[in-house]
């Protein structure tokens, strides 16, 4: 079994107040970035890491990398406007740079796709995410229940109209994975179709290719506004980085 971890950094995060790219902010020390190749280059069952950065930024994310995990074979390719674009850049690269070994009938490929925003992922959760791929067949993501009441407004955000369910309701997170294969004939047929999507579980859900949840964790937390760099940071300080 091969697993490729397939790193999203290509995005700006406007949201966060700075006009770089959000995932050189440092956090504790290090660059959002770093923390999140970080678990990957740890993972004893990640076998190749490849980011999508933006097209002026593949320089400054290979020298970093370089700086970083020297020795390491980090691949950086160019993403795409928007995240899904970006999303089907990394695995048409993954196609392109790994080629499937001469018994690729007996090899499956796995792949990870991850929000470089969300810089502590645990370790072990990486290890439930590969674990649930290779024995149900399924598509997979974390997810975390949801604590707040959550309402559907109308179209102008004016009024209320209907309240839903807390119980069913979950956020996800993301590496959100699926057999690589899979998810690149997802992500193609969603080109193809013009569909826009928010997530790559989305895409898998399209094709009819079944899906499964398995618990987040709240630590995995997708860094996006100037709050978050302060939970980021008290995360550090109290020591529950992984």
């Amino acid at each position: 079994m091969i697993v490729y971890a397939l790193i999203l950094a290509a995005g700006k995060g406007t949201r966060l107040g700075s006009d770089e790219n959000k995932v050189f902010r440092t956090v504790g020390g290090r660059s959002i970035l770093e923390r999140s190749v970080d678990v990957f280059v740890k993972c004893s069952n990640i076998d190749h890491i490849v980011i999508v950065a933006d097209q002026d930024e593949i320089n400054r994310v290979k020298c970093l990398m370089g700086e970083s995990y020297p020795g390491e074979s980090i691949h950086v390719v160019k993403g795409g406007a928007s995240r899904q674009e970006s999303a089907l850049s990394g695995l048409l690269a993954i196609e392109h740079l790994f080629e499937p070994p001469a018994s690729s009938n007996s090899v499956r490929r796995i792949v990870l796709i991850h929000d470089a925003a969300r810089c502590f992922l645990p370790r072990e959760l990486v290890t439930e995410l590969i674990h649930t791929i290779r024995n149900h067949y399924a598509g997979v993501a974390p997810a975390i229940a949801v604590t707040d009441t959550i309402r559907l407004t109308d179209e102008r955000g004016e009024s209320i109209e209907q309240t839903l369910p807390r119980r069913r309701l979950v956020a996800m997170q993301t590496p959100q994975g699926a057999d690589f294969d899979v998810m690149l004939k997802a992500a193609l047929v969603a080109k193809e179709e013009g569909a826009l999507v928010t997530d790559d579980l989305e895409l898998l859900m399209r094709i009819g290719y079944p899906v499964r949840l398995v618990k987040g964790d709240d630590r995995n937390l997708k860094i996006t506004t100037p709050g978050d760099l302060i939970i980021a940071e008290s995360i550090i300080s109290d020591g529950m980085e992984i």
